[in-house]
């Protein structure tokens, strides 16, 4: 491989600019400024919520207050 070809120097430039697209990109990420610590509190209280809506929902389902239709 010749390392003065003018394919190669055009390649290089093309995963520079690549490269260069992807540090933006990851820079406008939403939660990149949040730490691994901040982000595992965050995913425990969406669980939370989430286990609560659910027994929410079944103890509403259980009641049969309303009809479900079925198909």
């Amino acid at each position: 491989m010749d390392k003065d070809s003018p394919d190669l120097h055009q390649d290089l430039n093309a995963l520079k600019t690549k490269f260069q697209e992807m540090r933006k990109l990851i820079g406008t990420m939403p939660g990149i400024h949040v730490s691994p610590e901040q982000q595992q509190q965050q995913l425990h209280s969406l669980r939370e919520q989430v286990r609560t809506k659910n027994e929410l929902l079944h103890k509403y389902k259980s009641l049969c207050m309303f009809e479900i239709p079925k198909e």
